[in-house]
């Protein structure tokens, strides 16, 4: 009876569950900024918190995305996607690893929606506002509807002054904090013509394999 009572009240929050007003309309100037661009690139610096494991590791990288392509500098590797395939080019090994864009883990925020991943899927929350030197940070927190998911929620800062997300946190239900700190976003930035090709002539010595 317990069970069943218990059952009744998680149903009875799921449909009572509302996003809050004041985060869409932000959440919708955000999105506004991104549309209007063709693309963008994003400076950003990752890091990996896990205090229970004495994990605390950090690494910078840049992201240049049009659409679902994308390039990525990011720990040593760089990674092309050309809508269809992602090529991971680890000159520390002389290989390439070619894989199908589907295989993306559907758990991991994939580059190419860096800006907009937010838009479907969470229940969305107005949080903290925090002073970050002369910016005033509002947080957005996201929680997932899909019960299954890996991460517990996420806090995506917002630069209130300029529309344009300036971190994310993600906490994972086994209590690891992956940050975003994004130092700087460029929109419609001058790209060369053949940015997202992997030529293959380029890597004549390494080793490629398809997955």
């Amino acid at each position: 009876m317990k069970k069943f009572l218990l059952i009744i009240v998680i149903f009875s929050l799921n449909i009572n569950a509302q996003n809050d007003p004041r985060a869409e309309k932000l959440l919708a100037k955000v999105s506004n900024k991104i549309d209007s661009a063709k693309s963008y690139k994003i400076d950003f610096k990752y890091t990996l918190e896990n205090k229970l494991e004495g994990i605390n590791q950090d690494a910078d990288g840049t992201v240049t995305i049009q659409g679902d392509n994308y390039l990525l500098n990011f720990m040593g590797i760089t990674q092309i996607c050309d809508s269809n395939n992602i090529y991971s080019i680890v000159p520390e090994n002389e290989e390439v690893i070619i894989s199908s864009i589907e295989e993306e883990e559907e758990q991991t925020i994939k580059p190419s929606k860096l800006l907009n991943f937010y838009r479907e899927g969470y229940l969305i929350l107005w949080d903290k506002l925090q002073s970050d030197y002369d910016n005033k940070i509002q947080f957005v927190k996201l929680i997932p509807s899909n019960s299954n998911s890996d991460i517990d929620y996420l806090l995506l800062g917002i630069n209130i002054s300029n529309n344009n997300i300036s971190k994310l946190i993600e906490i994972g239900k086994n209590k690891t904090k992956t940050i975003l700190n994004v130092n700087s976003i460029v929109f419609d930035p001058v790209l060369e013509k053949d940015i997202f090709i992997f030529n293959e002539n380029n890597y004549i010595d390494y080793y490629i394999e398809k997955l």
